[in-house]
């Protein structure tokens, strides 16, 4: 049935993809007709899908609810793509953590969500991810990425956008980190090479571990000390050269904070092939250039898009018969293109990424709105659809309508429009993509060149879709949601067939239960496409005709995230637009306001407006450190995430003995330390006597979270009070510092660097009073760690632990769609003292036009006087529209 369906999808897919046959410019046809031909079957039979998400704000905080609206599309078009139902979205923190995941039900492409931030959660940077499985069924995964600041709530005279790097374990660190020197370039040759006595176009970045992107200048030299070019950058760190090595390779020399630098360039091959392109005025032209060196073979020439080849021509390159193909920009669609230099065995020898600007893409406009709204004013706008030649359309728009001082502000920002036909198929994190791509002159066009030069290699594995080298999908399309598992022998590790699974299902409404069999790989599959939200199932494992449970570990087919990228420096150090011009405006606008009011209105109410109208503060304020916290972890997520992968965990110590380097634990004696140090739990707003102690740490199931916390401030006074009120003599030393023992003493050593090995002992386990009393005068001698249970779970009365042949998991399904609340203030005299500090005024993923191609916005402002920003996003019959409005323009600023 599963090969059925997928057949079935792929012959849809089939119908949907616009096949653009092949213009073969004059060609020797043979080989690499065939390898057309392979390819247009290839991209026909495996149509891609992208996935872009439009936020209803650009910065949030603890506490706050991103709402966003899901646009899946076909690669090669902007149209919406049938192949998958689910999406999944995911919240992954700074450490590379998955915090949180939601499942979204597609509807032809389309779908919209929330992700709730608990007021639990720690400020950072965090990265939103949304993928179908089929956009990781192939060598180059390809999702959506967006990164955002979650500050913490203000407290008191605290800075508004306030985040804290936490001083965490190593052991935390999922994320990888770009190891970036005080100063690194990087060069980039053309098609990927050098050749000596080859002149190439080479492109740089310049980058700094302290800066990020930087701009300098310098120049290029040969070993023996001549002048070869001058280097400067243009734009974001990026510039690009003229440069024809030789055998020994030239050095770049620039200087950068009064210091001088310098890199070598990679290496030149001896002989090979080096590409050149253009693409001005109409028409790209690529040439192809090798030495006489070169061993002499027909080559081909293949322009693609989106791993679909438009046009390709066969060549034959000589020393001194450079080969030239030209084709007009307008005979390719919109977006990247890739240009491949291929060898009649099919390998790629060249490789550079160019860009087609989009043609007559939609219009959106937005009307009858004023620069400056007072607190709970009413809000109107009439938003307007057309297409390029100025008709209206009726369409979909996903609008938000945001506090401009309170939400942070980046010019040529990502959206709909630059993700889906350029971001996407690039690597790496893009700066204000929308830059290159607004008010084009010879200079921005030099720029976005440069952008392709460093940033456009390999996203389609040319040699994959002609057929060189096997495709396997890595992934299945999903055209429902299905949660699929295998039944293996605990011991044994083997599959076992006919297996009887039943699933049991709380829900508040009731009891749901099915049942199903493995088959002759003892794998099955639960049909969950009427399932919404997460709920705990009991699985139950038997032999058919059997009443005993069958002993066998329950893998369920769920943790297919693609890995986790590191973060670029940009991404975690954004730099927002200074809105001071923004604030004065309104400073201006607030004094005739309370001028006005003080005409008409109580003294009571005009103090109500004063203190609202004025809470603005500045920048974001990063501290350097906090307090206690050195690592967390969701429990339930990660115990389900080994026993997927057939791995047994039944104990805390069990537990963090995978997680952590710097716990050790000690079978003999059953004692534990972390970073050398002595453990104390705590539940329920109390610390564990012993005897709570030891019957805790042998359950796992039951249990939400952990966060592990040191030094002095990592434990609360009523903690401690409730502690000694419980009467848990053997865990509290009231005792002064004096009267400590000379143990304790040497109890206060620095755990400098922990062994890498974790086999259950340590030289320092003899030296180390795991079960001391806690002195609360010398808090920092502690690991404190706190248990967090799951709701409605009883842990302390050892009824989580699942039966022989059982398990308990948490299942997701669907996530339910709810709908972004906005308080409406008719008479807003009524509600002057209303705290009402929302940034996004106003959020709706489905706002329709009408035949006049208009739509109308209605909200209220909050309690603060403001401009507004207001975005609106839509894709309409193939054709993408997007617009980023404030209600100051640019200009005025």
């Amino acid at each position: 049935m599963k090969n059925k369906r997928l057949f079935l999808i792929l012959v849809v897919c089939n119908l949907l993809a616009t096949i653009v046959v092949g213009q073969e410019l004059p060609t020797q046809g043979g080989i690499f007709e065939q390898y057309m031909k392979q390819a247009q079957t290839f991209a026909s039979n495996y149509p891609r899908e992208k996935a872009y998400l439009h936020f209803d704000n650009t910065s949030y905080y603890i506490g706050d609810t991103i709402w966003f609206k899901a646009y899946v599309t076909l690669a090669e078009q902007p149209t919406f793509s049938e192949i998958s139902r689910p999406l999944y979205v995911e919240l992954i923190d700074q450490a590379g953590h998955i915090r949180d995941k939601q499942i979204i039900k597609l509807s032809q492409g389309q779908g919209s969500g929330q992700i709730a931030l608990p007021k639990s959660l720690l400020s950072g940077y965090y990265e939103v991810r949304a993928y179908t499985r089929w956009m990781l069924g192939f060598s180059e995964p390809q999702y959506f990425s967006r990164t955002f600041p979650i500050y913490q709530l203000a407290r008191g005279n605290q800075s508004e956008r306030n985040i804290t790097n936490y001083d965490l374990s190593t052991s935390m660190d999922q994320r990888p980190e770009i190891t970036k020197k005080k100063l690194d370039i990087g060069f980039f040759p053309e098609g990927g090479q050098l050749v000596e006595g080859i002149e190439s176009r080479v492109a740089f970045k310049a980058e700094s571990n302290r800066d990020g992107d930087i701009q300098l200048s310098g120049a290029l030299y040969s070993a023996d000390g001549k002048e070869l070019a001058k280097l400067e950058t243009m734009h974001d760190g990026m510039g690009h050269f003229n440069y024809t090595p030789t055998s020994s390779p030239a050095v770049a020399k620039v200087n950068f904070k009064g210091n001088e630098y310098k890199f070598e360039l990679p290496k030149a091959l001896s002989s090979g092939y080096v590409m050149k392109v253009d693409n001005a005025s109409g028409v790209l032209s690529v040439n192809v250039f090798c030495d006489a060196k070169t061993a002499q073979d027909s080559l081909a020439i293949f322009i693609s898009h989106a791993g679909r080849p438009y046009a390709y021509k066969t060549i034959y390159c000589q020393a001194d018969a450079p080969q030239q193909m030209t084709m007009r920009t307008r005979d390719l669609p919109s977006g990247v293109i890739q240009i491949s230099l291929i060898n009649r065995a099919g390998h790629t020898l060249c490789e550079r990424f160019t860009f087609c600007f989009p043609k007559a893409p939609l219009r959106i406009s937005a009307s009858g709105l004023k620069r400056v709204y007072e607190p709970y004013a009413p809000i109107r706008c009439e938003l307007q659809l057309k297409d390029s030649s100025g008709n209206p359309i009726a369409g979909n728009l996903s609008v938000s309508v945001r506090d401009a001082l309170r939400s942070d502000y980046l010019e040529y920002d990502n959206n709909l429009f630059t993700d889906l036909l350029f971001t996407s198929d690039l690597k790496g994190y893009i700066h204000q993509p929308g830059y290159y791509l607004v008010d084009m002159d010879t200079k921005k066009l030099q720029e976005l060149d440069i952008l392709m030069l460093v940033h456009g290699w390999r996203k389609y594995d040319m040699e994959q879709i002609i057929g060189v080298t096997p495709y396997t999908p890595l992934q299945r399309p999903e055209s429902q949601l299905v949660l699929n598992g295998q039944v293996k022998s605990t011991i044994l590790k083997n599959e076992l067939k006919n297996i009887g699974l039943s699933v049991m299902i709380k829900k508040e409404e009731g009891i749901i239960t099915g049942q199903t069999v493995t088959d002759e790989n003892g794998r099955f599959s639960i049909p969950m496409e009427d399932f919404e939200g997460s709920e705990e199932a009991l699985f139950q494992t038997r032999r058919l005709n059997k009443n005993r449970n069958k002993d066998a570990s329950i893998m369920i087919d769920r943790n297919f995230s693609p890995k986790v990228r590191p973060l670029d420096y940009l991404e975690s150090h954004p730099e927002w637009k200074d809105l001071d011009q923004w604030r004065q405006v309104v400073d201006d606008f607030d004094s005739l306001y309370l001028d006005s009011l003080r005409r008409v209105e109580s003294d009571f109410l005009l103090d109500e407006v004063v203190v609202k109208s004025k809470k603005r503060k500045g920048y974001m304020d990063t501290k350097i450190s906090e307090k206690s916290i050195d690592a967390y972890y969701d429990v339930r997520q990660i115990v389900d995430l080994l026993r997927d992968q057939g791995k047994i965990v039944n104990s805390i110590p069990e537990f963090l003995e995978i997680q952590s380097r710097q716990f050790l634990w000690d079978k003999r004696d059953d004692s534990y330390t972390y970073r050398l140090k002595p453990m104390k739990f705590i539940f329920d707003g109390k610390i564990l006597s012993r005897v709570e102690e030891k019957m805790m740490l042998t359950e796992i199931d039951g249990l939400a979270s952990m966060i592990i916390c040191k030094g002095s401030q990592a434990i609360r006074d009523e903690i401690l009070n409730n502690s000694s009120l419980s009467g848990v003599n053997d865990v509290l030393d009231l005792s002064t510092s004096d009267d400590r023992s000379m143990t304790d003493d040497m109890n206060r050593t620095d755990p400098g660097d922990l062994s890498s090995t974790n086999n259950g002992s340590t030289s320092n386990s003899n030296t180390l009073n795991t079960n001391k009393k806690l002195d609360v005068t010398n808090l920092d001698e502690f690991i404190f760690v706190y248990l967090i249970p799951l709701p409605r779970h009883d842990i302390m009365n050892k009824n989580e632990t699942a039966a022989w042949g059982t398990r308990k998991t948490v299942i997701q399904g669907y996530t339910p769609v709810l709908e972004c609340y906005s308080p409406s203030y008719p008479q807003k005299q009524l509600y002057m003292d209303r705290v009402d500090k929302r940034r996004t005024l106003y959020w709706n993923p489905t706002v329709k036009t009408d035949a006049e191609g208009k739509a109308v916005i209605e909200c209220y402002n909050n309690q603060y006087s403001t401009p507004l920003v207001i975005q609106a996003e839509t894709m309409t019959d193939g054709r993408i529209g997007s617009v980023t409005y404030s209600t100051i323009p640019v200009a005025d600023k």
